[in-house]
């Protein structure tokens, strides 16, 4: 395509970028609420694996439930903290996007925990340990990089 007339040409451009510009901002309140809604899914099914292994309930069936949830969640997490998604309304840090190189290290801890979990609910391991261990990875990443 060929923009015979030069001031057109400029207001398409000028178009182009005020588009560019804004979709960002709003695409980040919504990367913001997904990782909220993710996160938030992820405490639950913590809660609840722990409610089981502490016996406040009788639900061991459900124990492979919650690890295999835990363990898919824990996949996609790193996809959930995009450049520009902080933010005073967020519980996120500014410290994720100032240490990338250490974040994405704890977040691969939790992955490989959230994989541990999962491995034990379906073979017959060890539970109780690999949630401790998901627990500390949990832990690991909400010291530093998580409002308290």
């Amino acid at each position: 395509m060929t923009f015979t007339n030069p001031l057109a040409s400029l207001r398409a451009l000028a178009s182009a970028t005020a588009l560019v510009t804004v979709l960002p901002c709003a695409a980040s309140q919504g990367d913001i609420d997904y990782r909220s809604h993710t996160m938030g899914a992820i405490s639950g099914h913590m809660q609840a694996l722990f409610d089981i292994l502490r016996g406040k309930v009788d639900h061991s069936e459900h124990l492979s439930v919650h690890a295999v949830a835990l363990a898919s969640l824990a996949e996609i997490t790193p996809t959930l903290f995009p450049a520009g998604s902080g933010g005073d309304d967020t519980d996120a840090l500014p410290a994720i996007w100032e240490n990338p190189e250490d974040f994405a290290e704890r977040l691969d801890a939790f992955r490989e925990a959230g994989a541990g979990i999962r491995a034990a609910a379906e073979n017959g391991g060890d539970v109780r340990a690999a949630a401790q261990k998901l627990g500390q990875a949990c832990k690991g990443c909400h010291d530093n990089y998580r409002k308290k």
